[in-house]
């Protein structure tokens, strides 16, 4: 029977993660680090146990986020109601500590840090304002508070 005095070949729950993992955003995958990036696109999917869901897709993360209700209710206190204007809000996110199912776990958490970017009125004249092809992204401002990169680890 073979002994083992080392534990360097035991997998982490990263690698778990990576091996079984969803396509959809974890927990384990953003961990303690805090993310900076903007929603690129709003979507609903029908998921396990027949529910729909709002699913995020963002402008500097590889996976699309699938939002609970406290993540939902987060984008319509500070965006509104109709998630076509979630689309270009700048938002974070983090981890917290939860339970699922009465054991306690990781879960994610969005916080919007800015909202979209918005067009101007149009100016009064003869001819409507040319409208923006749905693909154009409005370029955010460089703002002070901004921490720069757009993976922050938490300190």
């Amino acid at each position: 029977m073979a002994h083992y005095d080392d534990d360097f070949d035991t997998p982490t729950e990263a690698d778990v993660e990576a091996c079984y993992g969803s396509k959809y955003l974890s927990a384990t995958e953003v961990g303690n680090r805090r993310i900076r990036t903007k929603i690129a696109r709003v979507r609903k999917e029908l998921l396990q146990q027949q529910k729909t869901k709002f699913i995020l897709a963002f402008s500097t993360v590889d996976k699309e986020m699938v939002l609970n209700s406290t993540n939902t209710n987060t984008l319509i206190d500070a965006l509104g109601k109709a998630p076509a204007g979630w689309k270009g809000a700048e938002v974070g996110i983090y981890t917290v500590p939860t339970t699922y199912q009465g054991k306690p776990t990781r879960g994610l958490r969005l916080s919007v840090l800015n909202k979209p970017a918005t067009a101007l009125p149009p100016k009064a004249s003869a001819q409507p304002a040319p409208k923006l092809a749905a693909a154009e992204e409005i370029p955010w401002p460089d703002q002070a508070e901004d921490p720069g990169p757009d993976f922050i680890d938490a300190a």
